[in-house]
């Protein structure tokens, strides 16, 4: 946040506005304005500083005035506000002729770029096919070209309403709190609206053919499906692992991650016999996504894990198959790198503790317990992501 002398001393070399009119003219009003406008930022009451230099602009769009407003919103928190307003800013000092004015005016957006908060409306495409489907954000309407796209935003309630003829609204609200903080929010499949009159369309949501559907009030479950390869600790063993997760809420959601050891573990035993060892874990997640930037996605929360595993004994007398299961607890983490609407790079990792008396023992042909467990759990992979509400 800028000082107000310094925003005053800006004020003064950017913001000059042509003399006064004649009293009652609206360019004068418009100055009477500026001038008190800067006398309460000089005096640190932005708040009441901002609507008389809004209302200045409205009488007269002069671009010291719209300058200052910016310096106002910015000082105000309102840093969306302020960004899109210095970008005006620069487009207007080009055709001025002022370069110290376009070059102060970037270099102040360039500033508020890595601070800007963000809201994005995900549209699926079942509902953007519904005929005369139309979204709003605060009374703004969104075409489909500013659909999944992460638009700046001042701080606090957004309110998101979805409409199409013959459908229920749909609306929800997302407060944004602080600096660089990014949000979606997907809309539902609208419910048809019964009470309009309309025919009762059915409609597919998540899977489950149905003739009514519920209207919803937040965000719907947004599932994804991750498959990728990594490695498993314990023995170092390449993996095979899968993701299935879904948002429930803005920010939290809940997965199921599964990985399988590619390569089998053997272990010699005495007699001249061998023992082949599988082993397949799932993992039960919940997850808050956090959005770092604008275009990472990071998901942080506990799991809890069950192992099963399979010895398959050789060479000897009696030989055959074993079976063992352990619980264990631990913390799931994952980065995901939209690269278009339909895939994303994903990266997840799994960290959890078995404590011996929550894993069984593996005894083969009465030869004795082997491949003892380790208390630890790791997983590491990475690959390609998927939404499933095509």
């Amino acid at each position: 946040m800028r000082e107000a002398v310094l925003i005053l001393v800006a004020l003064a070399a950017f913001a000059p506005r042509a003399a006064a009119e004649p009293a009652g003219d609206p360019v004068a009003v418009a100055e009477a304005l500026f001038q008190e406008g800067k006398q309460l930022l000089e005096r640190g009451e932005a708040h009441a500083a901002c609507p008389k230099l809004a209302e200045s602009l409205r009488l007269d769009r002069a671009t010291g005035t719209l300058l200052a407003l910016a310096m106002c919103h910015e000082v105000e928190g309102r840093l969306a506000s302020a960004w899109a307003e210095y970008l005006e800013v620069i487009a207007r000092a080009k055709t001025d002729g002022r370069p110290d004015r376009e070059e102060a005016a970037r270099q102040w957006a360039h500033k508020l770029e890595a601070r800007l908060s963000t809201l994005s409306i995900a549209v699926p495409a079942a509902v953007a096919e519904i005929p005369g489907f139309r979204v709003r954000r605060d009374d703004v309407a969104l075409e489909a070209p500013a659909w999944s796209t992460d638009v700046p935003v001042d701080p606090g309630p957004h309110t998101v309403v979805a409409t199409a003829p013959g459908r229920e609204t749909w609306t929800t609200t997302v407060v944004v709190a602080g600096v660089a903080e990014h949000q979606t929010v997907t809309v539902p499949l609208l419910a048809p609206d019964e009470r309009a009159g309309a025919p009762v369309v059915p409609t597919l949501s998540a899977g489950v053919l149905s003739e009514h559907g519920p209207s919803r009030r937040g965000p719907a479950p947004a599932a994804t499906l991750a498959v990728g390869g990594g490695v498993v600790a314990g023995a170092v063993s390449p993996a095979l692992a899968v993701e299935l997760s879904a948002d429930l809420r803005v920010r939290w959601g809940v997965a199921l991650r599964g990985a399988w050891a590619l390569s089998q573990r053997q272990e010699q035993v005495d007699g001249g016999g061998q023992v082949t060892l599988d082993s397949g874990v799932l993992r039960a997640c919940g997850f808050r996504r956090f959005r770092p930037h604008r275009r990472l996605s990071v998901q942080l929360g506990p799991e809890l894990l069950f192992q099963i595993d399979r010895a398959q004994a050789s060479g000897f007398a009696a030989a055959g198959a074993a079976w063992r299961s352990g619980w264990g607890i631990g913390a799931n983490a994952g980065l995901d790198l939209p690269l278009s609407r339909w895939v994303a790079v994903s990266m997840m990792a799994s960290v959890d503790y078995a404590p011996a008396g929550w894993t069984g023992s593996l005894d083969v042909a009465n030869q004795g317990e082997v491949f003892r467990p380790g208390a630890v759990r790791v997983l590491v992979a990475g690959g390609p992501r998927f939404p499933l509400d095509w």
